[in-house]
């Protein structure tokens, strides 16, 4: 069958014919439990899968070589069309058959194309359950969105207005950026140049007060000045890095305003969050409340989009087998 290869770590990948997947069941790595075998539909492209195929991933990378993609729509046995994750390496989402852990799949709402949900699924709920059920997020206060230009960031600004945010404010490094951020519903965009001193008064007067609740996905210095702003009580779900893997954060302000930094991935999500939040997000976008711009490239162009995922694209990349 056709398969992307990751054969050097930091290379970009290669497409390859390799043997079919074996039996399922037979692979493992983080899951535990029977696997099954889909066919791919749609296999997403995400920042994260360049980060495990860089073999520096904090959470560790698979041997090499391997198949890459954590996520895809995909046809089971019975005929039934899911979004899937959690694939069992060697063989991820981006080839014709995926190894993937038996019952994870969640199934498409009807009239639901795979080319729309795959967005919604490793961004989409990186966007919608870090609001909601990791930032908690509460009617009337002020959401700060870190990379508001990214697909996570695009979701989130306008997530955080359909759950009663009563202020969204989103930062974005170019003006195209903050431009999509203000046409899908954010109330005022900043920029994430300067030094920490800049933007915490930047942050400051563009939320009006400072933020109840971050959404971050850069870190860096961005993150290390909302942290100085936020109010009382105020939450900063840590999401993603782009902007860098430290940030100077100083002591005070945190311990001053009672302030949480929480981590988030979306493995630790329970199952059944997941699967609402995501079949909401297919409803939301069927009827155009919620909108995200998705390009689907050919399998066989997966060295294009990949070197376009490193530059931060601004929409959903994904691959048709």
């Amino acid at each position: 069958m056709k398969a992307v290869q990751v054969n050097a770590y930091g290379e970009p990948p290669e497409l390859v014919e390799i043997s079919s997947p074996g039996e399922p069941g037979t692979f493992r790595d983080s899951m535990v439990g029977p696997a099954e075998i889909v066919e791919v539909l749609i296999a997403g492209i995400n920042p994260v899968d360049l980060a495990i195929a860089s073999g520096k991933f904090d959470a560790g990378a698979p041997p090499l070589p391997y198949t890459p993609g954590l996520e895809g729509i995909g046809r089971m046995a019975d005929g039934e069309t899911v979004w899937f994750d959690g694939c069992h390496f060697p063989n991820g989402s981006m080839a014709e058959l995926a190894v993937i852990g038996e019952g994870s799949g969640i199934t498409l709402p009807p009239g639901m194309t795979p080319e729309r949900a795959i967005g919604f699924g490793v961004a989409g709920l990186a966007a919608w359950t870090s609001l909601e059920w990791r930032g908690q997020l509460k009617d009337g206060e002020t959401v700060l969105i870190l990379g508001a230009s990214g697909v996570v960031g695009q979701i989130a600004v306008q997530a955080a207005g359909m759950m009663g945010a009563g202020r969204v404010v989103g930062m974005a490094r170019s003006e195209s950026g903050q431009a999509k951020a203000l046409q899908l519903g954010a109330d005022a965009v900043i920029g994430s140049d300067g030094e920490i001193e800049d933007m915490v008064a930047r942050i400051h007067d563009a939320t009006e007060g400072g933020p109840d609740l971050v959404i971050d996905g850069l870190w860096g210095k961005p993150a290390a000045a909302a942290l100085r702003t936020m109010k009382p009580q105020g939450r900063l779900v840590q999401v993603g890095n782009s902007a860098g893997t430290e940030a100077p954060v100083v002591a005070g302000p945190l311990r001053g305003g009672l302030v949480s930094v929480l981590g988030f991935r979306n493995v630790w999500v329970p199952r059944e969050v997941r699967v609402e939040s995501f079949q909401r997000m297919c409803s939301l976008a069927a009827t155009g409340e919620l909108d995200l711009d998705v390009e689907v490239l050919p399998l066989e162009d997966v060295a294009e989009a990949w070197g376009r995922q490193s530059r931060s694209p601004g929409h959903k990349l994904a691959l048709r087998p």
